[in-house]
């Protein structure tokens, strides 16, 4: 359910009622210096008479009709939020039937393992026997085409019930582990996300970050920033001109600092996705390595490179400061936001796996997601925290572009959707906005300088 429509509806019938006061406001003004003695004083003909009575008629005709819409909107408003509770409702029960099934899926697990390992086995030795005895130009024409082949197939990545799926057995991992580890079911529940919390997603992140780290994958290292020349911009008053800022090319962040006279500055912070998939280290700080140590809750090179790109451009702990990001730079965003370190005035995200960062509800927050991107679902299901929430699929009724492997991720199209959201004009659209744009000021000046960060190949 459209709720977003159902409340744009309810400020139409709002605006429709408040034009319909200021009709009885006028009509009663003219009553009141109009009136039947008066009339009958001036010696007035019929028509003017039956002018008053159509003055009367029409203002009982317009108060009740007033009154119809303003229940008629409120009606639509209590639908909408009932929507939502139900949507969320049918989510948690979700989990929870997806927690249950990744338990008894981890007890199965070894007897599952000892069954399938010589099948398992057979099938990939002999596949690799396969490949390895094809000639070189073979092999490259296969290691070529499977890119292609995984975009021409990206259709079925951007089903959103295949997304729902994908954000169900991420919010599963803890579960399946507690199965393997054969602990009390009553335990498992309460440990879980379903309960206490202790363990979850980010339990799971850091397992295969220190299992990784032993097959030299996934190893963080330091990162050093170098900043490029300032240049002056103005004010973002939308979250299209935000999400237009965030960085594309090689530099990963961007900082506008506004500054009128007589007054502290304060900090618009911007910072780009995922650069680089590899799980191994190599220059590129903005790669898989950050991804998964963000979203185990770790210190990782993207999130350390933003502070250091912070620090040089004047940001303390007192300034105050938003935070924009996309994908994985939505990810660092929402933790800074959230570590307590900074003055946090706002956050906007999109595209981002934040859903499991516990983002202070004191910050204004909106989220942009696309119901048919597989991204944001590896950050599991909103439970901790509670931003605005602006959901679109992007190919519904059209045809997925199979160009690239996740067509529902792209930068451009997220960019897209917000500007959609600026235009729907929903009552809680508009004040995040308004609390995002109150930090930097329409008669403000901007600074704008960007960071280039690089992963040291040592430890």
């Amino acid at each position: 359910m459209a709720t977003s429509e159902l409340f744009s509806h309810a400020q139409n019938l709002d605006s429709i009622g408040s034009s319909l006061r200021d009709c009885l406001v006028e009509l009663a003004s003219i009553d009141r210096l109009v009136t039947a003695t008066s009339l009958r004083e001036a010696d007035a003909p019929l028509g003017a008479a039956a002018a008053e009575r159509a003055i009367r008629d029409a203002t009982a005709v317009i108060a009740a009709t007033r009154s119809r819409i303003d229940r008629l909107g409120a009606a639509l408003v209590a639908s909408a939020e009932r929507y939502g509770e139900a949507e969320m409702r049918a989510d948690r029960l979700a989990q929870l039937v997806a927690a249950d099934l990744g338990y008894l899926f981890g007890l199965t697990l070894p007897s599952l393992a000892l069954m399938l390992l010589p099948m398992v086995v057979g099938f990939a030795g002999g596949a690799a026997t396969g490949i390895v005895l094809l000639p070189a130009g073979s092999r490259r024409a296969l290691a070529a085409g499977l890119p292609e082949w995984f975009r021409k197939n990206s259709g079925g990545l951007s089903n959103p019930a295949v997304v729902e799926a994908v954000r169900l057995a991420v919010m599963s991992a803890d579960d399946v582990g507690e199965g393997v580890l054969r602990l009390p079911p009553s335990l498992a529940s309460l440990i879980g996300d379903e309960g206490l919390g202790i363990v979850g997603l980010g339990t799971s992140a850091s397992v295969a970050v220190g299992v990784a780290g032993g097959f030299g994958a996934l190893n963080e290292t330091r990162v050093t920033v170098s900043s490029s020349t300032a240049s002056t911009a103005s004010p973002a008053l939308t979250f299209a001109e935000r999400a237009g800022r965030i960085p594309t090319g090689e530099a990963q962040v961007r900082v506008d600092r506004h500054w009128s006279v007589g007054e502290p500055d304060r900090f618009e912070v911007y910072i780009g996705g995922t650069r680089d998939f590899s799980v191994v280290r190599n220059d590129e700080p903005w790669d898989m390595t950050s991804n998964v140590t963000a979203i185990a809750g770790q210190q990782s090179g993207s999130l350390r490179a933003v502070q250091q790109a912070m620090t040089a451009a004047g940001v303390t702990s007192e300034s105050p400061v938003v935070f924009s990001g996309y994908s994985q730079g939505g990810l660092i965003a929402a933790e800074l936001a959230a570590s307590g370190h900074y003055n946090a005035e706002g956050l906007f995200t999109l595209g981002a796996p934040a859903a499991r960062v516990p983002v202070p509800a004191s910050v204004p927050w909106l989220a942009v997601e696309h119901t048919d991107d597989l991204v944001p679902a590896l950050g599991g299901t909103w439970s901790v925290s509670d931003p605005v929430l602006a959901r679109r699929e992007l190919f519904a009724g059209v045809p997925v572009d199979t160009s690239v492997a996740f067509p529902a991720h792209q930068l451009d199209a997220y960019r897209q959707t917000a500007a959609l959201v600026d235009a729907s004009g929903e009552a809680r659209v508009e004040r995040t906005l308004g609390e995002l744009n109150a930090v930097g000021g329409a008669g403000s000046s901007v600074e704008s300088t960007l960071y280039e960060a690089t992963r040291s190949r040592a430890p």
